[in-house]
């Protein structure tokens, strides 16, 4: 393919965690009374109730994610005097009377994300000492409603690899078991909130980066249209190269419920990323499960699953059947070459951009990383990638023609759960050791949303599925998403198996 894979103390009020990776031998998930926390919207609730303060959540949300992270290592950066001045200021405008959507509630954001005054490394040398004074256009926006930024978490250099691991801060690990992966690139988001420790996070997705550590972790997460979510204050860069539309921000949850609260949020242009246009937002509470038509496949025809994944979709299935939805087994597009040309696109310059980005990091990479610089070939900027635009326009073309049968489409994450690090779902070997996230490439391509669920798990680790649906209609996805849930049980504090 000529590239192996692309993916995806200094400050007073800022520390960073770099300390040597090793599993812990007392391997225990942080539980508080005898179940999941609630969601966003219930902490939200309470807080106008005054049943609890934004001081007082703020604080425990702390306790928590601190405490996980010291089994996790997914925090990189904090700015503990800001978040705790930003929970009394909150505190004071609620006892003015003063309301908004988020107000006083706490979120974590990946560090390829912007937030101003916080570090942000994007897990490269390169950027070890960037502190950013403006913050991406999604954090800005979640500020406006009320959030309050908590801390910045783990994931692979340059958000390019399924395992979170990069040569600053080392190796992030699953909340279940410290052999694993919580994935990547969004792994660090996936792990805290698979341990119940944070309460919403902001991730990006261009091959699976939300969709494959929600699924790992037994969480949600949503990958919106493209074009529905701008990406402006993120790195690396991507909008001006093979990525183009990609690349989409979107939040990672323990309720579908929350996804629905963050996205008309977060949605709709800024007027700087190019592929961010003002697409209508429809509302899930208005969606009759019941009359939608859904199609799903187990299979398609590059990546077999394990049989827990098939009896997770399977069961996906039969839930959206009962809720009273038109179910059918269906076969998929032609989607083999979805890996291979998502590849193709991310290294359509020879990796130019790439190298350029990562200058200042004087070498300093992971293994894996380096292998990925070393399997650049020469800039091939001619007819030739005008060639692989329009092969990726055909696969998008054929996804969504396809996505236009049905108003939801039901399919496996990847091939299996949370693997062993650097290793593949169901061991498969390194040559093919991509072609397990096929199912996650093919509708990264497509350009629709996506929603991963809980439904399933396998030797006592979480299973989650895709629910696609048309590009723009977010709401239906998330009201199947939702039926899904409550179905099936969605996000549940697991035993650990590690102890």
């Amino acid at each position: 393919m000529g590239v192996i894979a692309i993916f995806f103390g200094y400050f007073d009020a800022l520390f960073l965690f770099k300390r040597a990776i090793q599993p812990s031998s007392n391997w225990e998930i942080v539980k508080m009374n005898n179940g999941p926390l609630p969601s966003a919207v219930e902490w939200l609730r309470r807080m106008d109730a005054g049943e609890i303060s934004a001081v007082e959540l703020m604080e425990q949300t702390v306790t928590r994610i601190d405490e996980a992270d010291k089994k996790l290592h997914a925090v990189i950066a904090q700015n503990p005097e800001a978040r705790l001045a930003e929970a009394k200021a909150t505190d004071k405008r609620r006892a003015r009377g003063e309301r908004a959507p988020l107000l006083g509630l706490p979120v974590t954001i990946k560090d390829s994300i912007d937030v101003a005054g916080v570090l942000c490394t994007g897990g490269s040398h390169a950027r070890e000492h960037f502190i950013p004074e403006r913050d991406a256009t999604i954090v800005a926006r979640l500020r406006a409603a009320g959030a309050i930024v908590v801390a910045k978490t783990n994931l692979p250099e340059y958000s390019s690899s399924y395992e979170s691991n990069n040569a600053i801060f080392g190796r992030s690990l699953h909340p279940l078991d410290p052999n694993r992966t919580p994935g990547g690139s969004s792994g660090g988001e996936g792990a805290l909130l698979g341990a119940d420790a944070s309460i919403i996070g902001i991730g990006i997705d261009g091959g699976g980066s939300i969709r494959v550590p929600s699924h790992y972790c037994g969480i949600v997460g949503l990958r919106p249209s493209v074009g529905r979510v701008p990406d402006t204050g993120t790195w690396p860069a991507t909008r001006d190269v093979g990525y183009r539309d990609l690349m989409c921000v979107g939040p990672m949850c323990r309720y579908v419920e929350d996804l629905a609260l963050l996205l008309p949020i977060i949605s709709g242009p800024d007027w700087v990323d190019p592929y961010a246009l003002p697409f209508p937002l429809g509302e899930p509470s208005e969606v009759d499960v019941s009359g939608l038509s859904v199609g799903y496949y187990d299979y398609d025809g590059v990546a077999r699953v394990s049989e827990a994944t098939r009896h997770a979709v399977k069961a996906t299935a039969d839930a959206l059947a009962d809720a009273g939805a038109t179910v059918t087994t269906t076969e998929p597009p032609d989607v083999a070459e979805a890996t291979g040309m998502f590849f193709d696109l991310i290294a359509a310059d020879g990796g130019v951009r790439t190298r350029r980005d990562l200058d200042g990091a004087g070498g300093r990479h992971t293994a894996q990383f380096q292998g990925l610089l070393d399997g650049f070939t020469d800039p091939t900027l001619t007819s030739t990638f005008f060639d692989v635009q329009g092969r990726f326009f055909a696969i998008r073309s054929r996804v969504r023609q396809f996505l236009n049968q049905f108003d939801v489409l039901v399919t496996p994450v990847t091939s299996g759960p949370a693997p062993l690090h650097e290793q593949s779902p169901n061991g498969e070997p390194m040559e093919s050791f991509y072609n397990a996230f096929n199912y996650t490439h093919a509708l990264a391509i497509g350009g629709g949303p996506v929603v991963v669920v809980p439904a399933g798990e396998q030797d006592g680790l979480p299973i989650g599925v895709q629910i696609a649906a048309q590009p723009y209609r977010e709401e239906v996805a998330l009201a199947a998403a939702a039926a899904v849930e409550s179905a099936l049980g969605g996000f549940r504090l697991r035993t650990p198996l590690a102890q």
